[in-house]
């Protein structure tokens, strides 16, 4: 079966750089992101998750955080 199917410019040109250089289809395309997004884990996250999810974008907000080249440091190794 054939289906057209219309998308937005700035979509097409998600999809056209998702391929990249690849001669994939857009069928193909399609069909592999649909089997990424069908293997995701669709069990709901615990409260302790949503929790420490909040914590962390708090913290992320506020600037409590380090950036790469802070934690290699921290754990005796270069950054370069």
């Amino acid at each position: 079966m054939t289906v057209t199917v219309s998308l937005s410019d700035s979509t097409y040109e998600k999809l056209i750089a998702f391929r990249g250089s690849s001669d994939m289809t857009d069928d193909r395309v399609i069909a592999e992101l649909l089997e990424i997004a069908c293997d995701i884990d669709d069990e709901p996250l615990s409260e302790e998750t949503l929790q420490r999810i909040a914590e962390a974008r708090e913290d992320f907000r506020t600037g409590r955080c380090k950036t790469l080249k802070e934690v290699m440091a921290d754990l005796g190794d270069s950054f370069e």
